[in-house]
């Protein structure tokens, strides 16, 4: 081998070596897969948080080596939020409160920028909390398990998926990510609070939606039922009904079962002296009811009504009986052999509102029994809350004593019932008599004036009798001595009616206004009214009477022209008025039946619209609460409700938290007081149905 031969070899060899050297310091991820992505987003083409139709997240718990899976999705049909995995009627879920919050977690992944690249080798997943969660690849114990969220819309594309892992120690704003299927591990800036699994953050925590100032009525039914061998032991204890009266709370009612039937009506009970409402457990109560939260639902089984009446395919499916037993809730036939209705191990409370709508409360078991049904139900969420809870059955239905039918005014049929109905609301008015007065001349009215006084105090007229002093009216009536003298004094005037009309002196003519003037006075002061007409009127009731009346005349002017002149226009006045008032009489019944007859038709159509308007108000007010009822049966129907042990404890009273009392004697609960413990035996009956 020449020499030539031999460079050419080494030079050959030189190469193939630089080639391997080059392919072993070569990088395994390109800097565009890597080291490019710093200051960019890690999605850049997830830009709008609306196109979110649903997250997912899923977790690794270590302790049981499962894997729970929390989804809240968008329907495509109605755009309403839920929660998958609390199947529903249709599988729908339970009802999310998500369109904020889901945007805020859209919004936490849009625009997240890669801020460093901490690894991109596979081995330090684990120890920076980023191992992919699948279940085929973890055992139980193993730890370093992300979690996954995953955003998809409405077709099921996937806009962003992320492994959420450790934060970083010296800066807890930061956290270690990786994509799904990659090595690198990203650092990034990350407020991980809307991506929650906790149930409670996704849904509309107040259950009864209700105020406390709308609270009028608290009904408590303290007992207890529980299932045996011999079927549901049953202990009543007392039955209280408290009223809110302005701020005071009020006793409306208690009442205790009888000692051997626990399903016997139960009777009155007298509080006993010294004892008064606790208003500061009532108090508590209903600001628990305004801020009753819940933390978890269970489906109901099928057959429950919304007004929690169970059907008979219900008390003949054996697994729906257990479920509802487990969680404390028994179907009871009623006792006249009817319906089954739902009775609770821990009794029930009534809560009616002002404006019509009644909630009722059944408090059942602890949450947490072995179930499948509750395994199902936690899978993917975090601890619901930090202490026991307890089931929860609610219903509502409208409280009819609200609306109680109006009182309606009874419509006049006839005149007759028009003149009872007028002379029951107004005093009769008299306008034709009044408008007739009005347009007399003045010495018209003058004459009639002087006339009608004294034709009214000669016959005792009704109108009369208002204007008559009272010394006068009882002469008249208690002397018939007078009447006589009366009736010989018109005698002796008819005698003088043809006798010529002497000129009347201005005095004379001055008399008529004396008398309105005395009429005037008469409404003012009765006593003063009478002196004045025994002065003015010129009538003597009696002998004695007349000579007085011409003795009273005889200081204004001389007594021999004064009484010719008063007698003769006494008798003129008299025949006037009888002719007016038949006028007046002929006129005002014609003209009264004419407008009675239009009075009555007016009056029927007032107080038909009158009552027709009442009996609208009601209608509506009953209709508002009515659909008020519908939409929240429609929300309570399907579902069990898990509240807090501690929101339970303020709404359940005993007999002995419903009454403070100074005296000792009446904290003892063996003392006779109803509904205290031991006050019934155990009764057991058989299970339902027999």
């Amino acid at each position: 081998m020449n020499e030539g031969t031999k460079t050419g070899i080494f030079w050959v060899v030189a190469v193939v070596m630089l080639g391997i050297a080059t392919l072993v310091a070569w990088p395994t991820t390109s800097d565009s897969e890597t080291g490019g992505f710093v200051g960019k987003p890690l999605f850049e083409e997830f830009k709008d948080p609306l196109a979110a139709a649903s997250l997912k997240i899923v977790t690794y718990d270590e302790v049981d080596a499962t894997l729970q899976s929390f989804e809240v999705r968008r329907d495509k049909e109605t755009g309403q939020w839920t929660i998958p995995s609390r199947k529903g009627p249709n599988n729908k879920g339970y009802p999310a409160d998500a369109v904020d919050h889901m945007k805020e977690a859209a919004n936490s992944l849009v625009d997240l920028k890669v801020l460093d690249i901490q690894s991109e080798n596979p081995e330090d997943h684990e120890g920076l909390g980023v191992a992919e969660p699948k279940l085929e690849e973890l055992k139980r114990g193993d730890e370093g398990v992300g979690r996954l969220v995953t955003l998809k819309d409405e077709s099921q594309k996937t806009l962003a998926a992320l492994i959420i892992g450790d934060k970083l120690k010296d800066d807890p704003e930061k956290v270690y990510v990786r994509k799904p299927g990659q090595d690198p591990v990203y650092v990034v800036k990350l407020d991980d609070t809307p991506l929650t699994t906790r149930f409670q953050d996704w849904i509309e925590e107040d259950l009864l939606k209700l105020s406390s100032i709308d609270i009028d009525t608290m009904e408590i039914k303290d007992y207890s039922a529980s299932l045996g061998a011999n079927g549901i032991s049953l202990q009543r204890n007392y039955v209280a009904s408290v009223v809110m009266d302005g701020s005071q709370w009020k006793l409306d009612k208690l009442m205790k079962y009888p000692e051997n039937n626990p399903l016997g009506e139960p009777t009155p009970v007298a509080v006993k002296p010294g004892e008064t409402l606790n208003a500061t457990k009532l108090n508590e109560m209903k600001n628990a009811l305004d801020d009753l939260k819940i933390v978890d639902v269970v489906r109901k089984p099928a057959g429950i009504s919304e007004n929690l009446r169970a059907d008979k395919d219900l008390v003949s499916d054996q697994e729906a009986l257990e479920s509802l037993a487990r969680r404390g809730f028994y179907p009871l036939q009623t006792s006249d052999g009817g319906e089954y209705e739902m009775i609770s191990a821990n009794g029930e409370l009534t809560v009616s509102l002002k404006n019509g709508v009644q909630y009722l409360l059944r408090f059942g078991n602890v949450s947490g029994l072995t179930d499948e049904a509750d395994q199902e139900a936690k899978e993917g969420e975090e601890a619901t809350s930090g202490g026991v809870n307890r089931y929860l059955l609610v219903t509502t239905q409208v409280d009819e004593s609200k609306f109680p039918a109006p009182q309606l005014r009874e419509i006049p049929q006839n005149l007759d019932d028009l003149r009872k109905l007028l002379g029951e609301t107004e005093p009769k008015a008299e306008p034709a008599k009044a408008d007739e007065e009005a347009e007399k001349p003045a010495t018209e009215k003058e004459d009639a004036s002087e006339a009608e006084m004294k034709a009214d105090e000669a016959t005792e007229t009704p109108d009369a009798d208002e204007a008559k002093p009272a010394e006068e009216t009882s002469a008249a009536e208690e002397s018939k001595p007078a009447e006589e003298m009366k009736a010989e004094e018109a005698e002796s005037d008819d005698a003088k009616a043809d006798e010529p009309k002497e000129v009347e002196e201005p005095k004379e003519v001055e008399e008529p206004k004396e008398v309105e003037e005395v009429e005037a006075e008469s409404s003012e002061s009765p006593a003063e009214s009478g002196e004045s007409e025994l002065e003015g009127s010129g009538e003597a009731s009696g002998q004695g009477e007349a000579q007085e009346e011409v003795a009273d005349d005889a200081e204004a002017d001389d007594e021999s022209e004064a009484e010719p002149a008063a007698a003769e226009k006494t008798e003129e006045a008299e025949a006037d008025k009888d002719s007016a008032d038949e006028k007046k009489a002929a006129d005002s019944e014609q003209l009264s039946e004419e407008e009675m007859l239009e009075r009555l038709a007016s009056e029927q159509e007032k107080i038909t619209k009158a009552n027709q308007r009442m009996l609208d108000e009601r209608k509506d007010k009953l209709e508002v609460a009515r659909r008020a009822v519908r939409d929240l049966n429609a929300r309570f129907a399907d579902w069990y409700y898990v509240i807090p042990e501690e929101t339970y404890r303020k709404l359940r009273l005993s007999r002995e938290e419903l009454f403070q009392s100074d005296d000792a004697a009446s904290a003892n609960p063996a003392a006779g007081s109803p509904g205290g413990p031991g006050a019934m035996p155990q009764f057991n009956f058989g299970p339902p149905g027999q």
